[in-house]
C-alpha cells in the first residue's frame, strides 16, 4: 500500500483501512507484552542474582565471623553451599603434606564418618590436579568426558558419580583444601554453579586458613603449656622411674593417646626395653625390641622421629612387637637424644589414623627434648653422686691401707671393705713373690677359719691356673666361670662362687698380686648408689689400685729396713776388716762372719794365684777337720772352676753376679751339701778369688734377695781386701825400688863430674838430666899425663836401671883406656874390645871422645856412632864434626880414625846427646839441630855457662809441659880469648 492509499483509508490490495489499523494495534500490543515479559523475567533474574549474591555474602560473612574449629567450619561450609547448589553429595577436605584429610563428607544426603585420610603421594587423581593447578574443575558427565579429564578420577565407591564440581580453597599461594560437590545425574552442575561455589570457596578459604592458624596457635599454646608443665613436673623429681611415670601419665591426659610408653636402652645389647607405660598390662610385660626392628627399633637406629599415620599400610610396623597391635592405627616414635646418643624412646599410639600432624610432631619432639635433658641431668647427678660415693670409698680404703703397719692387717682391711662396699660374698688376695716366681696366698674372706688357713699356705706357679696366667701377663681384669679345683676344695663360709673376677694389683706395670672376688651378675651390680654400668667394676679396680699403693709402700718400707740391715751387716764386716792388716786375718774374719749374718752353714774363700793360674784355698768356716785336710790339697785352675759353675743364675741378684754350683763328690763332703753358691771376687776388672757358701733353705725357699745382697757386698769387700793386699804389696815393693833407685841415682851422680874443671885455655859448662831416676847418658873430663884433657860424651842405647848399670861399666872402661892412650881412636877401639869381652847384654853405647891439647891449640877427636858435635867458629860460622865410627858393644872388632882440628880463641864446641835434638813438644815437633844452632849462635859471645843455660832454657820452652822422653846431656867447651 502506498502512502497515499494509507492516508486515504484504502489499501492497494483492496483492504479497508480500519482492518489494517486493528492489525497494527494487535501487533503493537503483542510487542509491548513481549517486551514487558522480558523485562519482568530480567528483573526476576536480577532479583534472584541479588538474592544469591546476598546469600553468598551472608554465607561469606557467616564463615568469616564463625569462631569454630576446622571440623565445624567444614560443616558450615557444606550447609552454606546447600543454599546455592545441590549438596546432597558433598565433601570438604584439607591438605596435610601428602595426605588429604576429609573433614566433612555426605553421600546422597547421608553423613560419612570423618575425618578420613587419603595418601596422595602416588596417584592423587583429580584432587591432586586441582591442588596443584589451583583451578576449579566442572565435570558435566564423567562417562562422556573421561578421556578429556586432566587426571584419572579415583573412585572409592561402587556407584561413582556422573557429574561433579571441584573447587580449590586457595590461601595465598597455597591450596589448603578442596570443596567438592557430586551428583549421580549427568549435567547436574553448570558454569553458574561453579561460579557460585567458587565464590563460596574463596570466602571459605580465608575462614579455614584463619581457623587453621587459630587452631594451630591454640594447639601449640596448649602443647607448649603441656611441655612446660611436664618439664616443671619432672624437674622436681630425682628418680628416673618416677619421671617416666609422670611423663606417660601427663602425655596421655593431654593428648588423649590411648597408649604412651617410654623405653630405655640396654647398654650391652642396644635393645629398647620398656621402662614406663600408661597401660599397666604393657609395662608388666618384658617388652624388648631389637635395634632396627619395627618402628621403635627404626627410631633407635636412625635417631629420627618416626611417624606412621596408618600402621595397617606401614611395613615398618611389626604387630608382634606391639602388645596393643589390635587397636593401634597410628604411632609416633621419638628418640630421646643426649649428646648424639639415644638414651631412650618415647612411643605414642592412637586408635585413629592420621592423627599425627606437624603440630604433634613439633610438640612431642619438644617434650622428648625435655625428657632427654632431664635424663641427662639425672645421669650427671647420679654420676656425681656415684663419684662422691666412690671417692668416699677410695678414701676409706686409702685410710685403712695407710693405717696398716703390718701386711696381714692391710690385707684384712682391704678384704673387709671390698665385701662391704662391693657386696661380694668372697674376696681373696694372692701376692706375687718375685724371688721364687710364685703366687702365695695372702688373705681371704668368705672361707671358714680352716679355709683361710689353707688359702695362706697356697702356692701357685705360672702354669697352675690359666686365668691367673692371663692376668699376670696381660695385667687386665678377667672374668672366668672355671673355678680352680684348689679353690673348690677350700671350705666356703657360704655358697661357693660360680664365677670369679680376677683383678691385677699393679704399680708402674709391675705385678704385685691379684685380687679375686666372686663375680656378680650385671643386674646385681647396681645398688642404690651405683646405677651407671661399669661403676661396680670401677670400684673394684679402685680398691685394687689402693691395695697396690699400699703394697708398694710396704715393700718400700721393707726394702728400707732390709737395706738398713744389709748396710749394718756390711758395716760390721767393714769394721772388722778395717781393724786388721794381715790378709789371712781379714779373710778368716769374713769367713766366720758370713754364716752368722746370712745363716749359711759353711763358707770357703778361694784366692786366685796369678802366677800359677789356679785357685788356692784360703780361710774357711764350718768345715770339719777332714774337710780342712781335703782343702789343703785343693788346687783348681779357672777352667775347672768354670766346669763346676755351669750356669749363671739370673733374675735373683740385682747387685752382682753369682753362680749356682753342683759340687763334685769330694767338695760335697767338705761343705755337707750337694749345691752351693759361688761369688766371684772381682775387683778392678780382674778375678782375684771366689767365695763359696753352702746352700741355705728356709720354708722351702732359696736365698732371699737380702741375703744375696749381703753375700754380694761381703764378696766385694773380700775382693777389695785381696786387691788392697796386692796393692799394699806392690806399693811396698815400689817403695823399696824407689829407695834403691834413689841410691842408684846418688851413685850415678857421683860418677858424673861434680862441677866444671879448670882446663887450660878453655872454659867448660855441662848439663845432665835423666828421663827417669837413673840415666844412660854420661860425660867426663879426664886429665891426661901430658897435660892434655880428655872430654867424653856418651849415650847408652836404653833407659833406666839397665842403661845406668851399663853406663857405669862403660865409664870405668873408658877412663881406664883413655889414661894409657893418647889417640882417641885407639882408646875407643880398645874400649869396644873390653865391653864385648866383659858383657853379655845386647846394650851398646855411642861415644864422642875428644882430647884438648892446650900447648898445640888443637883438638884430636874420634866418634863411635855418636851425634856429631857442633863447632861454632869465632867468625860466626858453624859446622858439624862429622867423623864416623861404629857404636861400642855392637861387634867385637871395629875400626875408626882420629881427626884433628884447630881450636882458636873464640871458638866453641857443643857436645850433646840425642835427648837434646829429639826433645818434642805437644805437637810431636822435635827441637832439632837447627834450633840448637840458633840458640847457640845467639849467645856465642857469652861464657860457656851462659850458653849452656840459654840452650837448656830454649829446650824447656820448646817442650813445654810435654814429659821428657829421653836423657839430656850437654857439654859446652869454649876457647878463651887471650
Amino acid at each position: 500500500m502506498s502512502f497515499f492509499a494509507a492516508i486515504y483509508g484504502q489499501t492497494t490490495d483492496g483492504l479497508s483501512w480500519p482492518s489494517v489499523s486493528f492489525a497494527l494495534l494487535i501487533g503493537a500490543l503483542t510487542l509491548s507484552a513481549y517486551i514487558l515479559l522480558r523485562r519482568y523475567r530480567s528483573r526476576q533474574l536480577l532479583v534472584q542474582r541479588i538474592a544469591e549474591l546476598e546469600a553468598l555474602s551472608d554465607a561469606g560473612r557467616a564463615l568469616v565471623a564463625a569462631q569454630m574449629d576446622v571440623e565445624a567450619l567444614a560443616e558450615l561450609i557444606a550447609n552454606e553451599a546447600g543454599q546455592v547448589i545441590d549438596n546432597r553429595t558433598f565433601q570438604v577436605g584439607l591438605f596435610e603434606e601428602t595426605d588429604y584429610h576429609i573433614l566433612y563428607w555426605k553421600i546422597r544426603g547421608e553423613r560419612q564418618e570423618t575425618p578420613q585420610i587419603f595418601d596422595l603421594s602416588e596417584e592423587g587423581g583429580l584432587i591432586s590436579w586441582v591442588r596443584e593447578s589451583k583451578r576449579p574443575l566442572l565435570v558435566r558427565n564423567f562417562q562422556r568426558e573421561l578421556d578429556s579429564l586432566p587426571a584419572r578420577p579415583r573412585y572409592i565407591s561402587n556407584s561413582p558419580p556422573r557429574s561433579a564440581l571441584f573447587i580449590p580453597m586457595v590461601s595465598g599461594d597455597r591450596t589448603i583444601g578442596i570443596v567438592a560437590a557430586q551428583s549421580s545425574q549427568p549435567d547436574r552442575f553448570s558454569e553458574e554453579d561453579m561460579r557460585r561455589l567458587t565464590i563460596l570457596a574463596n570466602q571459605a578459604a580465608a575462614a579455614v586458613a584463619h581457623a587453621l592458624l587459630f587452631a594451630q596457635e591454640r594447639q601449640r599454646s596448649a602443647h607448649l603449656e603441656l611441655v612446660g608443665q611436664i618439664g616443671l613436673e619432672i624437674s622436681k623429681v630425682q628418680n628416673q622411674d618416677e619421671i617416666f611415670s609422670r611423663v606417660v601419665r601427663l602425655t596421655q591426659e593431654t593428648f588423649g593417646f590411648h597408649l604412651v610408653s617410654i623405653f630405655g636402652i640396654d647398654p650391652e645389647t642396644s635393645e629398647a626395653v620398656i621402662q614406663a607405660s600408661s597401660d599397666d598390662t604393657v609395662f608388666s610385660e618384658e617388652w624388648r625390641i631389637q635395634p632396627g626392628v619395627g618402628l621403635i627399633g627404626t627410631a633407635v637406629v636412625s635417631q629420627q622421629t618416626i611417624i606412621s599415620n596408618n600402621t595397617a599400610e606401614d611395613d615398618r610396623f611389626v604387630s608382634q612387637d606391639n602388645p596393643l597391635e589390635n587397636s593401634t592405627r597410628a604411632e609416633m616414635v621419638l628418640p630421646l637424644l643426649v649428646d648424639g646418643e639415644v638414651v631412650g624412646v618415647l612411643d605414642v599410639q592412637s586408635p585413629k589414623t592420621g592423627v599425627f600432624t606437624r603440630i604433634e610432631k613439633m610438640t612431642l619432639e619438644a617434650l622428648s627434648a625435655e625428657i632427654a635433658i632431664s635424663i641427662s641431668k639425672l645421669r650427671q647427678l647420679a654420676r656425681q653422686r656415684e663419684q662422691a660415693w666412690l671417692s668416699t670409698a677410695q678414701l676409706q680404703v686409702a685410710e685403712a691401707v695407710s693405717r696398716s703397719s703390718e701386711l696381714e692387717e692391710m690385707l684384712t682391711a682391704v678384704n673387709r671393705l671390698t665385701m662391704m662396699l662391693a657386696g661380694v660374698s668372697f674376696c681373696a688376695i694372692l701376692l706375687w713373690d718375685e724371688e721364687t716366681a710364685v703366687y702365695r696366698g695372702g688373705h681371704s674372706l668368705g672361707f671358714t677359719a680352716n679355709g683361710q688357713h689353707l688359702f695362706q699356705q697356697q702356692r701357685l706357679k705360672i702354669g697352675d691356673w690359666p686365668a691367673l696366667d692371663a692376668v699376670h701377663v696381660g695385667q687386665q681384669r678377667l672374668i672366668t666361670q672355671k673355678v680352680p679345683a684348689w679353690l673348690n676344695h677350700l671350705p666356703p663360709a657360704s655358697v661357693p662362687p660360680k664365677s670369679l673376677m680376677l683383678l691385677p694389683v699393679t704399680t708402674l706395670n709391675e705385678i704385685m698380686g691379684v685380687m679375686i672376688v666372686s663375680n656378680l651378675p650385671p643386674a646385681e651390680h647396681h645398688t642404690d648408689v651405683l646405677q651407671t654400668p661399669g661403676r661396680w667394676e670401677d670400684l673394684l679396680e679402685s680398691i685394687s689400685q689402693q691395695l697396690a699403693r699400699g703394697l708398694e709402700n710396704w715393700h718400700l718400707r721393707n726394702a728400707q729396713q732390709e737395706e738398713a740391715w744389709v748396710n749394718t751387716a756390711l758395716f760390721q764386716v767393714a769394721a772388722a776388716v778395717n781393724s786388721l792388716i794381715d790378709l789371712n786375718e781379714i779373710l778368716d774374719t769374713i769367713a766366720r762372719l758370713v754364716p752368722m749374718l746370712v745363716g749359711v752353714e759353711s763358707c770357703i774363700i778361694l784366692i786366685w794365684d796369678e802366677e800359677r793360674e789356679q785357685f788356692r784355698p784360703g780361710p774357711s768356716y764350718g768345715i770339719t777337720e777332714m774337710g780342712r785336710g781335703l782343702l789343703e790339697t785343693l788346687a783348681l785352675d779357672q777352667s775347672e772352676f768354670d766346669e763346676i759353675s755351669p750356669r749363671l743364675a739370673d733374675g735373683l741378684s740385682p747387685t752382682g753376679t753369682y753362680y749356682v754350683i753342683q759340687l763334685p763328690g769330694w767338695l760335697e763332703k767338705v761343705l755337707g751339701t750337694e749345691q752351693a753358691f759361688a761369688f766371684p771376687l772381682n775387683a778392678r776388672g780382674q778375678l782375684v778369688g771366689a767365695m763359696v757358701v753352702g746352700s741355705w733353705m728356709e720354708n722351702g725357699q732359696s736365698l732371699s734377695t737380702r741375703r744375696l745382697n749381703i753375700l754380694t757386698g761381703v764378696a766385694h769387700q773380700a775382693a777389695t781386701a785381696v786387691v788392697n793386699h796386692h796393692l799394699y804389696q806392690e806399693a811396698a815393693e815400689r817403695t823399696r825400688l824407689e829407695r834403691e833407685l834413689d841410691v842408684a841415682r846418688g851413685i850415678q851422680a857421683s860418677l858424673i863430674p861434680n862441677g866444671n874443671p879448670n882446663i887450660p885455655g878453655c872454659s867448660v859448662a855441662s848439663y845432665w838430666l835423666a828421663a827417669r831416676q837413673v840415666s844412660g847418658d854420661f860425660y867426663d873430663f879426664i886429665p891426661l899425663r901430658d897435660g892434655s884433657w880428655g872430654i867424653i860424651v856418651a849415650d847408652v842405647a836404653d833407659k833406666g836401671i839397665p842403661a845406668a848399670l851399663f853406663m857405669a861399666l862403660c865409664r870405668t872402661i873408658l877412663r881406664a883406656v883413655a889414661i894409657s892412650r893418647g889417640d882417641p881412636a885407639e882408646a875407643l877401639i880398645r874400649a869396644n874390645e873390653i865391653i864385648n869381652q866383659d858383657t853379655q847384654s845386647d846394650l851398646f853405647v855411642t861415644v864422642f871422645y875428644a882430647i884438648w891439647q892446650p900447648d898445640k891449640g888443637q883438638i884430636c877427636y874420634a866418634n863411635a856412632g855418636h851425634n856429631p858435635p857442633l863447632l861454632l867458629r869465632h867468625n860466626g860460622k858453624a859446622k858439624l864434626l862429622t867423623a864416623h865410627g861404629m857404636a861400642l858393644g855392637v861387634v867385637p872388632a871395629i875400626t875408626m880414625q882420629a881427626h884433628t882440628m884447630r881450636f882458636v880463641p873464640g871458638d866453641t864446641l857443643l857436645l850433646y846427646t840425642d835427648g837434646v835434638t829429639e826433645a818434642m813438644n805437644e805437637d810431636y815437633d822435635e827441637f832439632g839441630l837447627g834450633r840448637l844452632e840458633q840458640a847457640a849462635m845467639k849467645t856465642r859471645q857469652r861464657s860457656a855457662s851462659h850458653m849452656a843455660r840459654s840452650i837448656t832454657k830454649a829446650i824447656r820452652n820448646h817442650a813445654g809441659d810435654t814429659p821428657q822422653f829421653d836423657d839430656i846431656t850437654l857439654v859446652v867447651v869454649k876457647r878463651e880469648l887471650k
